[in-house]
């Protein structure tokens, strides 16, 4: 594999990862908006803890603005 390469294949795997991050997100905070009155609070607690998870890594791969942009949704709806 010739150097020049490299960097195209790692650019398209990060944009890739921070897809599947945002999308993971996204499915997220909608499970919480829609069993928000089905959960315990235990699973509620459960739930939060993923978002957040989640959230740390969109930032870590780069993903942000999508993020932030969720969250403060997510935050308005609850």
């Amino acid at each position: 594999m010739k150097q020049s390469e490299t960097p195209s294949f790692q650019g398209r795997a990060e944009g890739q990862i921070k897809t599947l991050f945002v999308k993971r997100l996204e499915r997220l905070i909608r499970l919480r908006k829609v069993y928000r009155d089905d959960l315990n609070s235990t699973g509620a607690e459960l739930l939060d803890r993923a978002i957040y998870s989640t959230y740390r890594d969109c930032i870590d791969y780069g993903a942000e603005a999508q993020a932030r942009s969720l969250m403060s949704t997510h935050q308005k709806a609850s």
